[in-house]
């Protein structure tokens, strides 16, 4: 996992388990910690079908937890910043690609959209019931394949 859509692939593909309790994302190491009652088999079964690389580094069993943080507000945040981010350098890549006459830049520059939109994606679908997550994140994956397509005709 590298990125927050893959974030929420994981977050959909674990949504109907009612035996998790939270998930602590760490993007920048690569690990997901799952707090969750009774058995981990199905867990990992499901995360090992997203094709992630998926181990389990460590399992420790804890008496009375309960998950006190709710990060859904903290996340939306994170994503509006690096959404704003994403578009900022993409207007700036494209205007400047096209200026200096650089295809590397404006291909460089349609991956800023390309991530620019899966994250609004990803914020719309924060509002929305799994089905449409699902179908959302699917129009994204088509809607990337369409830009790469694009990017090698040119």
């Amino acid at each position: 996992m590298d990125c927050p859509s893959e974030e929420q692939m994981i977050r959909m593909k674990l949504a109907e388990l009612t035996n998790i309790i939270s998930l602590d994302f760490d993007i920048s190491k690569r690990q997901l910690t799952v707090f969750h009652l009774d058995n981990h088999n199905q867990i990992f079964q499901r995360l090992d079908n997203l094709k992630f690389d998926t181990s389990i580094i460590d399992s420790v069993s804890i008496d009375n937890f309960t998950a006190t943080t709710d990060t859904t507000e903290r996340d939306k945040k994170l994503l509006w910043q690096v959404l704003a981010i994403n578009f900022l350098f993409f207007a700036l890549e494209i205007t400047a690609g096209f200026i200096s006459n650089s295809m590397g830049l404006v291909a460089d520059s349609l991956d800023m959209l390309a991530d620019s939109i899966v994250y609004g994606l990803a914020l719309f679908c924060s509002w929305r019931a799994n089905d449409t997550k699902k179908n959302i994140t699917k129009s994204a994956g088509y809607f990337q394949l369409t830009l790469a397509v694009f990017g090698l005709l040119k």
